[in-house]
C-alpha cells in the first residue's frame, strides 16, 4: 500500500511557472497603483517634506514679486527685509531725495549716491 505523494519534474516546473506568474502579476499591480517600490517609506517622507518646503519658498518668492496692494503691508515688510542699501538708495533717488540724504540713509558713499541719483534722473532715450 503506497500512501506517498510523488511529483514529477513536469508538475514541479508547472508549479514554479505559476508561482513566478503570480509574483510578476503582483509586481505589475503594485507599480500600476502608483506605489513607489524604489524608495523606502522614510525616504519618501523626506522627499515629500522637501517638496513642501520648496512650495512654501516658491509662494514667498511669488508674494515678493507680486505688486503690493494699498492694504497689503506684509508685502512691504518682506521687500524691506530683503532690500539692500543700493535698492533703498534707488528708491530714495526715484522719490527725489538729494545725494547727501541718500548717502546718509543708506550707509553708502557719497560717490555711490551721486551715481545712483544721476542714473535715476537721466531721461530714457
Amino acid at each position: 500500500m503506497d500512501t506517498g505523494f510523488v511529483l514529477s519534474w513536469k508538475e514541479l516546473l508547472i508549479g514554479g511557472i505559476i508561482v513566478l506568474a503570480v509574483y510578476i502579476a503582483e509586481m505589475l499591480l503594485l507599480l500600476g497603483s502608483g506605489k513607489s517600490l524604489g524608495l523606502p517609506f522614510g525616504r519618501r517622507r523626506a522627499a515629500n517634506s522637501e517638496l513642501d518646503e520648496i512650495k512654501v519658498r516658491l509662494a514667498r518668492l511669488e508674494a515678493r514679486l507680486a505688486p503690493p496692494t494699498e492694504n497689503d503691508q506684509s508685502a512691504d515688510t518682506i521687500v524691506e527685509i530683503a532690500s539692500t542699501p543700493y535698492s533703498r538708495a534707488f528708491r530714495l533717488a526715484k522719490q527725489g531725495v538729494d545725494v547727501t540724504q541718500v548717502a546718509a540713509n543708506c550707509g553708502i558713499s557719497r560717490a555711490e549716491a551721486e551715481l545712483i541719483v544721476a542714473m535715476q534722473n537721466k531721461p530714457l532715450e
